[in-house]
C-alpha cells in the first residue's frame, strides 16, 4: 500500500494542482469526506466549501466551487469550476453577498432549478465569508 495520494484539481481553465500528499478532507454532497492512502474507490459530487490536504505536517485550504471527485488508485482527481485561495477573498464582500441572496430568497417565487442554484450560491458565499485570512 503506498504511503502517499495524488491529489490533481482541475479547474477548466488549469490544472490548479498535482501534488503527492498525505490526506485529502473535502465537501461532499452528503458531507465532509477524509481519503488516505488506500482508500476505497469512488466517485462522489462536491458542495462548494473547503478542500483541505495535509502535505509534510502543514495543511493547505482552497474554496471549491462544487464539482466532482473521483477517489481511485491512491489518486484524489478533483474537478471544480473553480477554486480559491482562502488568503484572497474578501470575507466582507462574501458576507454581504450572502446577506443579499438571502434577501432574495426570502422574496423567492421562481422554479425549482433557480431555487437549486440560488442555495449553491449561498452556501457558496457563506464558505466564502469564513474563510478568509485568519490571523
Amino acid at each position: 500500500m503506498a504511503d502517499k495520494l495524488e491529489l490533481q484539481v482541475i479547474t477548466p481553465s488549469s490544472l490548479v494542482i498535482n501534488e503527492e500528499v498525505d490526506e485529502v478532507v473535502a465537501p461532499g454532497e452528503l458531507g465532509e469526506f477524509g481519503v488516505l492512502p488506500g482508500h476505497v474507490a469512488f466517485i462522489t459530487l462536491l458542495m462548494p466549501g473547503e478542500l483541505r490536504y495535509r502535505k509534510e505536517g502543514s495543511e493547505r485550504k482552497l474554496i471549491v466551487w462544487g464539482g466532482v471527485s473521483e477517489v481511485r488508485d491512491d489518486k484524489v482527481t478533483v474537478l471544480t469550476d473553480n477554486v480559491e485561495d482562502p488568503v484572497d477573498i474578501n470575507t466582507e464582500a462574501a458576507r454581504r453577498e450572502a446577506e443579499a441572496i438571502l434577501e432574495e430568497l426570502k422574496n423567492f417565487s421562481g422554479n425549482p432549478k433557480e431555487l437549486k442554484e440560488l442555495n449553491r450560491r449561498l452556501k457558496l458565499a457563506q464558505v466564502r465569508a469564513g474563510v478568509g485570512v485568519r490571523e
